[in-house]
């Protein structure tokens, strides 16, 4: 009776665009005291690395369709449109004209597309190039929301991953997320509309980021062959290019 009664609550909240944790703490609508920048999106052309932005042009190995850099649209609104199609996917990246930082506050806030199975959405996630750590914000299908770290200690991946809202649907909402990195302490916290909804520690987490990372947002559908992506995310089924899946990004700011 218990269970039922949670499902139940799970489904009017997330209908009315409150999620929960599951310690049973809400999730409140996007809102904030400030608004995040639009992203600037005006020194972006095709292999500019020194641009504050890099849309991605070449094969993904973890998918059959390819990054696609057109896919990456400037609405007249200022909103950016992230668009997923028989043709290509979307991944934006922090390019030569953002430095990196060890700590911080990353933001973004979109509004996320109809979930599917074998859709991959990352709405924000902090990479470094070098030494390949991560930080990762993940929607893989309609299996939740994933918050995961990857390090390298001594050169072997180390990967810790938390699921969060299991069996809330988050399709069609407005989302702010943000990653609060503070590299001296050892600490990060994972925070949805404000709300931290997972923290990591150095104290209790066997390896923790160490270098300097970048933001990057992206869209992609799974391999449909990869077993292992199959049981993650669910089986890709393809997508039409009259209905394409679109990750509609209306800001992105970040404060030391």
């Amino acid at each position: 009776m218990m269970k039922r009664h949670f499902v139940s609550v799970l489904a009017i909240a997330s209908a009315v665009g409150v999620f929960m944790l599951p310690s049973g703490q809400p999730i409140p609508t996007a809102q904030a005291a400030t608004t995040l920048p639009q992203v600037d999106l005006r020194d972006m052309r095709l292999w500019n690395w020194g641009g504050k932005w890099i849309g991605s042009q070449w094969n993904n190995n973890f998918s059959t369709i390819p990054w696609r850099f057109d896919h990456i649209v400037r609405k007249g609104n200022g909103d950016i449109a992230m668009v997923l199609d028989p043709a290509g996917a979307p991944e934006l990246q922090a390019g030569g004209g953002q430095a990196a930082h060890s700590s911080g506050l990353w933001e973004t806030e979109v509004t996320l597309p109809p979930m599917r199975d074998g859709l991959v959405v990352a709405p924000l996630w902090l990479y470094d190039t070098t030494s390949k750590e991560e930080v990762d914000f993940e929607f893989p299908g309609r299996n939740g929301l994933d918050v995961s770290l990857h390090t390298y200690p001594n050169g072997v991946h180390t990967r810790t991953s938390t699921k969060l809202f299991s069996g809330q649907n988050f399709s069609g909402k407005r989302v702010r997320f943000g990653i609060r990195i503070n590299q001296a302490t050892k600490h990060i916290d994972m925070l949805v509309n404000g709300v931290v909804a997972h923290s990591w520690d150095g104290a209790t987490t066997k390896s923790m980021p160490s270098h300097a990372m970048k933001p990057w947002l992206e869209t992609w559908a799974a391999n449909p062959s990869n077993s292992g992506f199959v049981g993650w995310a669910g089986k890709w089924t393809g997508v039409s290019a009259s209905t394409p899946v679109v990750l509609t990004v209306h800001g992105y700011g970040y404060a030391p």
